[in-house]
């Protein structure tokens, strides 16, 4: 083999070792110690995220890397008891949300999956009734179904048909 064939080699595994972020693939608002159990890329580069380290912290996140506009709860170790979680399944269909209020406003990260179809975001109803889905970008990474049981389960939701354990 060629010197010149070796280096080439040599480089093209250490670039293979690289870190993806150091690759450009988007940083996660997540912390190196927590799970993100819902993750996607927003319009506009923003980040939509909800990150923990179960059963003690979990918060709601979004904004980008190093400038989250919103987190919820301030403090993430109340966030299994202040996110409220439900669950709706049957036959190729399951919907979960993550809510909460703040401010009088309801956030609710949604993760809903029907014959094949995924979408992902965050619904936001204002005071006076108005509903807007932010919708994920790209594909949404969700682990939400891993909450049920975990946090509080949302009472006021249809999607639970009523019943909590």
């Amino acid at each position: 083999m060629t010197r010149v064939a070796a280096s080439a080699l040599v480089s093209a595994a250490l670039a293979a070792l690289v870190s993806p972020f150091a690759r450009g693939a988007p940083a996660t608002l997540c912390n190196a110690d927590e799970t993100a159990y819902f993750s996607c890329a927003m319009a506009g580069g923003k980040q939509l995220a909800v990150c923990g380290a179960l059963p003690e912290r979990l918060q709601y996140r979004f904004g980008r890397p190093n400038a989250v506009e919103l987190a919820y709860p301030a403090d993430a170790n109340d966030g299994p008891h202040d996110l409220q979680i439900a669950r709706y399944h049957r036959y190729r269909t399951e919907r979960l949300t993550l809510r909460f209020e703040r401010e009088g406003v309801s956030y609710a990260v949604f993760d809903e999956q029907e014959d094949g179809r995924r979408r992902g975001g965050v619904r936001v109803r204002t005071p006076d009734g108005r509903e807007r889905d932010l919708v994920c970008a790209g594909p949404a990474a969700s682990r939400l179904g891993e909450l049920v049981g975990i946090v509080s389960c949302d009472r006021e939701s249809a999607l639970n048909g009523g019943r909590c354990p």
